[in-house]
């Protein structure tokens, strides 16, 4: 079945996602990064397709979500774990099976260690570790800092994938021209004045948490669903030692690196198969 946009409205702000295969067969989750969107698992749902209905939302402020009207609330890791769980329950997702790339990595851990945990069966981390704020390298977080907020504004698309190839090549996973060209046309929104810019909210970082939440690596411990952790061989934001650390808190859990930086594309069979063996079992 060919790939469609579907729209649910949760805790008042309208979510976008994209819905591939057949309603009737099994859920996959899939959510994406920090700036990023839906689209972006777009080779790994057409894989997986044929065995499963994979749907893949736009978070609050990305894509073709609602943006927040208050970003400090609706922008939280809390907030997001809210939205998520919401969507399942509106979509009656009572068994799901879940892939989360960079924060959506970290948004599953919190499910599957929290609110979902009764209805995650398998889950799949990509490049991502369980508490950021210390186990990423500071200059990854620097870098996020400085180019999250102040995405360019340019004349063309053309201009826009130029930049995107300058912030993703070395990181990413190899891509080729037409996932580039994939990756921006789906990553694109027009201004007001008409002018080009990336698809979300420069608020995005704007979200705050409560200090008093569980230590995530207790939460990352306390997953009992299996686990699958995927890692860029030079990320940044998953460095070696919390990723072996991962492995030894979840010692059944399956680890693939990936030779790239941050992150894996899950554009590849290298990269899909292991997600689809973890899914059969």
């Amino acid at each position: 079945m060919p790939r469609s946009d579907e729209f649910v409205t949760v805790d008042g702000i309208e979510i976008h996602y994209s819905a591939w295969g057949d309603a009737a067969d099994p859920t996959v989750l899939c959510v994406h990064g920090l700036s990023r969107n839906g689209r972006d698992f777009d080779p790994l749902a057409r894989e997986l397709q044929d065995e499963y209905h994979v749907v893949c939302p736009d978070m609050p402020g990305r894509g073709l979500s609602e943006w927040a009207d208050d970003p400090v609330d609706r922008y939280s890791n809390a907030a997001m774990v809210e939205t998520l769980v919401a969507v399942c329950d509106a979509l009656d997702f009572a068994s799901i099976r879940y892939v989360g790339t960079s924060m959506g990595g970290g948004l599953g851990m919190a499910l599957a260690g929290g609110p979902l945990a009764d209805r995650i069966d398998g889950l799949v981390i990509n490049d991502m570790p369980p508490n950021p704020e210390t186990d990423s390298a500071p200059e990854a977080l620097g870098r996020i800092m400085e180019y999250v907020p102040d995405p360019p504004t340019v004349e063309t698309v053309t201009e826009l994938e130029d930049y995107y190839r300058d912030l993703y090549e070395g990181r990413f996973s190899e891509m080729t021209d037409a996932e580039y060209r994939r990756l921006t046309v789906t990553s694109a929104r027009r201004t007001d004045a008409g002018r080009v810019t990336a698809h979300y909210d420069p608020r995005i970082l704007a979200g705050e948490d409560d200090d008093e939440g569980p230590d995530p690596w207790d939460v990352w411990a306390a997953i009992d669903a299996p686990i699958l952790i995927l890692r860029g061989t030079d990320s940044d934001i998953l460095p070696e030692e919390p990723f072996e650390r991962m492995q030894d808190a979840q010692p059944d859990a399956e680890a693939v690196e990936i030779d790239c930086g941050h992150a894996p594309a899950l554009n590849t069979l290298e990269q899909i198969d292991p997600i689809r063996e973890l899914f059969a079992e």
